[in-house]
């Protein structure tokens, strides 16, 4: 018997996210191209904006969908403002500009959260709340699944968060409890 989740995270069953600074961190190639998830699929990560820009953060969806976190062009780090840019099947994307300072965890769209889950991180709040963010994002059986429609659904993401946390430390992964508390406490902060 296993438990889904811990010690990987749990992205083998759902999807795979790359934090571009781990990856820089763990000296990865960044250009990883078509990833494939254990489902049947086809999977392309965009690190490159048609400007030359590059992506902070890219997940990748079962159903080939993806999206990729960018700043904007005049960000601000007074009112800190990320583009989710999702690409669609049809390989056609949507820019959604997410002002990190205005998203609430308990009710915010998946593309939200990629937004304020990769501004916490760079600015250094939290070390993985990307990846801690897309591990609670698949449930704890790890059934959740995301697409082209439930992307944009508003959820209660910190209550997902929680409940993550509370499985890690029921499990005795005390390293991966720290790791969700740090996002968990960064969320439930009104000073930030």
């Amino acid at each position: 018997m296993s438990v889904s989740g811990i010690g990987n995270y749990n992205y083998g069953s759902n999807y795979i996210g790359i934090n571009r600074a781990a990856q820089m961190r763990n000296r990865q190639n960044a250009a990883m191209g078509n990833v494939s998830s254990t489902q049947n699929s086809n999977i392309t990560l965009h690190y490159s904006g048609e400007n030359g820009d590059k992506a902070l953060t890219a997940v990748g969806f079962p159903d080939g969908t993806s999206a990729s976190v960018y700043k904007v062009d005049n960000y601000n780090d007074a009112d800190p403002e990320y583009r989710v840019r999702h690409w669609g099947k049809s390989g056609d994307y949507i820019d959604t500009n997410v002002r990190v300072n205005d998203v609430d965890p308990e009710n915010a769209s998946y593309l939200e959260m990629l937004a304020y889950a990769t501004y916490s991180d760079v600015k250094g709040y939290t070390s993985d709340a990307f990846g801690d963010f897309i591990s609670a994002a698949g449930g704890l059986n790890g059934d959740i699944t995301y697409d082209e429609d439930s992307v944009i659904v508003k959820k209660n993401f910190m209550n997902m968060v929680r409940e993550f946390m509370q499985m890690q430390y029921d499990s005795n992964n005390l390293a991966g409890f720290l790791s969700f508390k740090k996002f968990y406490d960064y969320m439930t902060d009104e000073n930030k």
